[in-house]
């Protein structure tokens, strides 16, 4: 007979592994801040253009997050209006101060060199981070700033990533003491420490983090760029304003040191320390995985291990990031997730969904139709879905359309919408459809419009790469739009496919684009994120006619595959 204590051991060998897998926090999820109070993590990452900004991560067991709540809810929190893709709300910090949490963030508005429009350095607070505060403006500008409390003293230091002056514009980090009633420096503001790499106009020393940990203070920052030089370093000083002595290990994470086209994970930095009620430590820092040398989903949330040796830190026991490797003894995440499904039965949406910019009006309906739609009328009916109050805008512009976006959490799926159906017809401007978003450059588009140089309505897709765009139509054969058809696009690592399907008859591909379109800018431009999935309607340029159908969504649903991506970017 098997003794009790090694059977009850053999059998936890069955439901407890090394579980922690990475990412763990799929989709672009970037500049991660992991902070613990009691029994509870939380992470705060960038939304860029997106709204409601800054979305929070709740976790018991690092392993598993839920998507808990957003910071910026209003257009009191952030304004967004006209911002390009990639500007927005960069980095935000969470700190948990006097029973309070803070969020420290920063708005970019432009990339104008000679509009001379800064980023702005802004903090809010909340007992609950569900309900928060309007922002607080900091007197200085720059970005990635961090709120830190010192627990010997009580004073409160901002940190940030700052110019020396208006006329070099040489990066370093910076810091003051800081009001947080006013936003105003109270100490002097100086230079903290220029990291590890030449300091020079090409230097990005960003992302500061500072932290108390036996008799020392710790000042984790990132460098190299947000690119394949991003890396993780660290200085610590008996003072929090200095003078800095650097790990003799640094770089502490950086998988770039492995070779940029060699390993699949990249881009490893923006860390930040947690410890758990245990005395364990982890590190949460963002990654992308290169699929071909480049990252559709753009830079997502990654953790890995931490110890401690002579008052310096080892992360993953100096080790590279792999995908294969797992860790931790926590309940097992499920992969592949399970399916999502939404049928917009509810009066708000699921707080996944996302609009982009700020929106001037509601331009969306969900659950049963409601008498104030402007647009019932022709083609209404009472089924319950989303419902778009389409605008002149679309997803190439530089504004609010009438589209609501989910990111892509994974490299192996299949995102499907089915139309509701509307019994008027759509004219050439006119058209509905789901995407694969990336920026106003670049989304694959496939949907319902007016047919081009032919009457009816027909399916479409158009393919925009960097201005070049590919359009392929077939006719629909109808005058409506019948309440049985599914928009279907397939994303695979290295390609997306785009298609649509009539009740229970195959799927009808209608065209394909490698993944590398959704992760890149135009020459000249900037993107932060990753891919995202859209709903959409558009009037194109004009105005949705008064008199054209109510078009919108019955439900989507995703589904998610096996990845199996290898731990090296190598693929035939």
């Amino acid at each position: 007979m098997v003794p009790f204590s090694v059977s009850v051991f053999l059998c936890s060998l069955l439901f407890v592994v090394d579980a922690i897998k990475n990412p763990i926090i799929t989709g672009w999820n970037p500049d991660p801040s992991i902070l613990r109070v009691g029994n509870e993590y939380f992470i705060a990452t960038s939304s860029f253009e997106y709204f409601p900004g800054v979305p929070i991560y709740r976790s018991t067991d690092l392993a598993n997050w839920e998507l808990y709540s957003h910071a910026l809810t209003t257009s009191e929190h952030v304004q967004l209006y006209g911002v390009p893709t990639g500007a927005g709300v960069w980095a935000p910090s969470l700190s948990f101060i006097n029973g309070r949490f803070y969020l420290a963030s920063m708005t970019r508005w432009t990339y104008d060199p000679t509009a001379r429009v800064w980023p702005r350095l802004y903090f809010s607070s909340s007992k609950d981070l569900i309900t928060w505060s309007n922002p607080v403006w900091c007197e200085p500008w720059g970005i990635d700033p961090s709120l830190f409390q010192d627990p010997t003293s009580g004073k409160i230091y901002l940190n940030l990533m700052a110019p020396n002056n208006n006329i070099d514009r040489i990066w370093g980090i910076y810091q003051c003491e800081i009001s947080l009633v006013t936003g105003n420096c109270v100490g002097e503001y100086i230079s903290l420490w220029n990291g590890t790499l030449p300091h020079n106009s090409s230097a990005r020393d960003e992302g500061p983090k500072m932290f108390y940990k036996d008799s020392y203070y710790y000042l984790l920052i990132a460098e190299g760029g947000t690119d394949d030089l991003h890396r993780a370093t660290i200085a610590r000083s008996s003072s929090p304003q200095g003078p800095w002595t650097p790990a003799p290990n640094n770089p502490i994470l950086f998988n770039g040191a492995y070779g940029f086209d060699n390993l699949t994970v990249q881009s490893t930095g923006h860390a930040t320390f947690v410890e758990t009620p245990e005395g364990d430590w982890y590190a949460a820092f963002l990654a992308r995985r290169k699929i071909n040398g480049t990252s559709p989903l753009g830079r997502e949330t990654f953790l890995t291990t931490l110890t401690w040796s002579d008052g310096w830190p080892t992360l993953n026991d100096g080790k590279p990031i792999l995908l294969s490797e797992s860790f931790g003894s926590v309940s097992d995440q499920r992969y592949p997730p399970p399916p999502f499904k939404d049928t917009f039965s509810a009066s708000e949406l699921d707080p996944s969904w996302y609009q982009l910019r700020i929106p001037y009006t509601k331009n969306y309906e969900t659950g049963t139709p409601r008498s104030s739609n402007r647009h019932h009328g022709k083609g209404n009916n009472e089924t319950s879905g989303l419902r778009f109050s389409p605008n002149v805008f679309s997803l190439s512009d530089r504004d609010t359309p009438a589209a609501i976006l989910r990111k892509q959490k994974s490299l192996n799926m299949t995102f499907s919408a089915t139309l509701l159906p509307a019994s008027g017809s759509l004219g050439y401007l006119q058209s509905i459809g789901i995407s694969a978003y990336l920026s106003d450059f670049q989304h694959q588009d496939t949907g319902i419009r007016g047919c081009v140089n032919q009457t009816g309505m027909c399916f479409y897709s158009t393919l925009l790469m960097n201005g070049t765009s590919v359009t392929n139509q077939i006719p629909l054969n109808s005058t409506t739009i019948p309440d049985n058809i599914t928009l279907i696009i397939r994303a695979e690592a290295p390609k997306y496919t785009f298609g649509f399907k009539v009740g229970t008859t195959p799927i009808v591909w209608m065209a394909e684009i490698k993944s590398s379109w959704l992760a890149f800018a135009p020459i000249g431009f900037f993107v932060f994120e990753g891919a995202s999935f859209a709903l959409f309607a558009s009037g194109n340029g004009n105005p949705w006619p008064f008199d054209a159908p109510v078009v919108g969504f019955k439900e989507v649903n995703e589904v998610y595959f096996d990845e199996n991506i290898p731990d090296h970017d190598v693929w035939t």
